[in-house]
């Protein structure tokens, strides 16, 4: 994949990663503190030995408030790496965090204005905890979370201001100041982590990918062979066929020591490159076993990958690798089997069959597809 090519798609894949994990933590700290708005409201009644005519006034509000907070419970996000689900999933996610704190900042200017003491004080000191709140743990953007912030603040702002003292406002002030700048803080310090941990998880997974990678061709390699290999056993062995080729160039060591090891190297290439035209179905693995031995694993059956096999022997015949340096004419060797429950224990077995089939089609004369041999009667 080219550079540029690689870096557009890497900054995609990031944009997703990072949106979808925005999205799950978002609805774990919303979920959390959704539930503490009816116990604040039912708690604002219960200190106000209100009358009881009042009681229906208590239920109304609580079980509107714990209707907001299940409404967060509900929000699901069906495409985890789906970047516009994502930000559906945070659109509808903050616009119920929204509601609910516009909804509180209403109810808190009417206990201040209705109930009897101390519930406008219990109201008020609510407002200033679920402020900071919004500020400590929903700062993951930073326009909503200061319009969550001042939707509680803002209503008892103005309610101080006209009906307490203008000074008592002022304080307010400088206390919902202070939250925004709290949320500022820990919107860069949520950012850092968030990006910090996507890139180790990306360096993790290029890490694990790089070791089941041969550097050279690209191609799987031996570890990554014997790990799918055994995973195609298991499959196998419920009745899915396998097939396993073993590949080795004839006469490679006369090309590294006339033309030298790059132009083995560049032969090495090549020849992956050709192993996709013939061996890229859904399926099939192409493997580089060590030097310049190769392993295919197919799901087919024997005859298939046989036919496959030969007529992959005969179009390398026919047509030279090209390379940077020109044509590079070479030939290939090809054991082939498929796996059978009643002669193979496991996947060793099935490797040890068709390694003996390469091994007689390099003693017969090279350039040749050899069979494993099926066993005497």
């Amino acid at each position: 994949m080219p550079l540029t090519d690689y870096a557009l798609t890497r900054a995609a894949q990031r944009s997703r990663n990072l949106l979808a994990q925005e999205l799950r933590e978002t609805r774990e700290r919303a979920r959390l503190g959704g539930f503490f708005y009816p116990v604040a409201v039912a708690l604002t009644f219960l200190v106000a030995d209100a009358a009881p005519g009042r009681m229906w006034q208590a239920v109304l509000a609580t079980l509107v408030f714990l209707a907001l907070a299940v409404l967060r419970v509900l929000v699901r996000s069906r495409g985890a790496h789906d970047e516009a689900e994502s930000l559906r999933g945070l659109r509808t996610m903050w616009s119920i965090v929204l509601l609910t704190t516009a909804a509180w900042g209403a109810f808190s200017v009417w206990a201040f204005a209705t109930l009897p003491e101390p519930a406008p004080l219990v109201a008020l000191l609510f407002c200033g905890a679920f402020g900071m709140a919004v500020a400590h743990t929903l700062c993951m953007r930073r326009l909503p979370s200061a319009l969550a912030i001042a939707a509680v603040m803002v209503p008892i702002l103005v309610l101080l201001w006209r009906q307490l003292a203008p000074g008592v406002a002022v304080m307010w002030i400088v206390y919902m100041a202070y939250m925004l700048l709290v949320m500022a803080r820990s919107y860069r310090e949520y950012r850092g982590r968030l990006e910090l941990e996507e890139d180790l998880r990306h360096q993790r997974d290029l890490f694990e990918r790089q070791s089941r990678i041969d550097g050279l061709t690209g191609l799987s390699n031996r570890l990554e062979f014997a790990y799918v290999l055994t995973q195609g056993i298991g499959r196998a062995r419920a009745g899915m066929p396998l097939s396993l080729l073993i590949l080795d160039i004839d006469h490679f060591k006369r090309i590294n020591d006339s033309q030298g090891h790059l132009a083995g190297d560049a032969c090495l290439v090549a020849l992956a490159r050709r192993f996709e035209q013939h061996f890229g179905s859904p399926g099939d693995l192409r493997a580089r076993l060590g030097g310049e031995e190769f392993g295919i694993l197919m799901e087919t059956d024997g005859a298939t990958a046989a036919a496959r096999a030969e007529t992959f022997r005969r179009d390398l015949d026919a047509s030279p690798l090209q390379t940077e340096s020109g044509a590079a004419p070479i030939t290939v060797s090809i054991g082939c089997g498929a796996f059978d429950p009643a002669r193979h224990a496991d996947g060793d077995a099935l490797y040890r069959d068709v390694d003996a089939a390469l091994y007689r089609a390099k003693t017969g004369g090279r350039n040749r597809t050899e069979a494993i041999v099926s066993p005497a009667p």
